[in-house]
């Protein structure tokens, strides 16, 4: 994992598998967080890690990637690191001021602080939302291409119900983002949620499938009711979680909340009424912060519910009694660990973190 601090240095931890993920020069395992040394004097602003590549992203002084890049998905350009493990931080090829990254199993969103959307690595099933699955064929095999330099997206749809044709959307521009394994997802400054990329179990929302090579709009949140527009969205391994601008939680795809496969957006009906600040789905956990509660289900194999040593799973959406009370701002979830962070802003918040537990191992 890459995370920046409250004095924006970026600070790795867990172990590496590697590849050179956590841009150390080395690829040996780390069991305790430990500064950066390349983005020590740096200011970071954000980070983002795929399967086995992080990005970083600082103020003014560029962003970096490091780790697998076998497909390009570091989005370094030319040829020189292309299919190798990079140690070593090495600057994306884009020039803008990024404002946030995304990671998939072997490709990459990025987006700039004027709304511009760009994307590198594989596109075997139209992730990268350029039109292109990079598809050939070399000596009667099936290969597909690495995109090592950013490509701008560009074009973005949606379905005229009547004609079922896509009509393009002019003038979209991006505020947030997400990836999946082989999906992608981003939200617009508008609040319309856009999707494509492998569509297997439907999790791209559309009703379908069939894989998007495009980016499509989302049209089960009617864009003509600003209630009903997006306001939160997140990838998980099979399926996409949305919620729109009344706090209604959505979930499609493969997933084990409504434990079905549905390619359309059906509401989690246990989260009515909450107030809902981000969610994190997990590869076989998920996690929801709303009003001052941390709410998990899913699988337990090394405490990431929350919920004490005696859980084994949890099927239902339960709170994490021993934080209850405490507001979160975000939360994360990955292989068997979850990640919450505290608003400490109050004195009731403040009291009920200092009764925490402290893990110092």
């Amino acid at each position: 994992a890459v995370v920046s601090t409250r004095v924006r240095e970026a600070v790795v931890s867990t172990q590496s598998t590697g590849c050179g993920q956590l841009g150390t020069g080395t690829t040996k395992r780390l069991d305790r967080a430990s500064i950066i040394p390349f983005f020590k004097n740096k200011q970071v602003i954000s980070a983002a890690c795929g399967r086995n590549h992080s990005i970083v992203i600082t103020l003014g002084q560029g962003s970096f990637a490091m780790g697998e890049n076998v497909m390009g998905q570091l989005g370094i350009g030319g040829d020189s690191g292309k299919g190798k493990n990079i140690v070593n931080p090495r600057p994306v090829a884009l020039k803008e001021q990024l404002k946030m990254a995304a990671g998939g199993h072997d490709f990459s969103l990025f987006l700039t602080q004027k709304g511009f959307l760009y994307s590198a690595g594989s596109s075997e099933s139209g992730q990268l939302g350029t039109n292109d699955t990079g598809e050939y064929i070399d000596n009667r095999k099936t290969l597909f291409s690495a995109h090592a330099t950013p490509s701008r997206i560009h074009s973005f749809f949606t379905l005229d119900q009547k004609t079922k044709t896509k009509v393009r959307i002019p003038q979209v521009l991006i505020r947030h983002i997400s990836c999946g394994m082989h999906h992608s997802a981003a939200i617009s400054t508008a609040d319309h949620l856009f999707t494509w990329g492998f569509n297997g179990h439907g999790r791209l929302g559309h009703k379908t499938t069939e894989n998007e090579l495009i980016p499509m709009r989302v049209n089960h949140f009617r864009v003509s009711d600003k209630n009903q527009c997006v306001r939160i969205a997140k990838c998980s391994v099979g399926g996409v979680f949305a919620v729109n601008n009344i706090g209604t939680v959505y979930v499609w795809g493969m997933n084990n909340i409504a434990r079905l496969e549905c390619p359309y957006p059906i509401p989690i009906e246990d989260m009515y009424g909450w107030d809902v600040h981000d969610i994190a789905p997990g590869k076989q956990h998920h996690v929801i912060v709303a009003d001052k509660s941390s709410i998990s289900m899913g699988k337990q194999t090394k405490g990431e519910l929350g919920m004490g040593p005696n859980t084994k799973s949890s099927s239902q959406l339960d709170k994490m009694n021993s934080v209850d009370g405490i507001p979160m701002l975000k939360c994360a979830a990955g292989i068997g660990h979850t990640l919450l962070l505290a608003d400490d802003s109050s004195e009731e918040a403040k009291r009920l973190i200092e009764g925490l537990d402290v893990n110092e191992d």
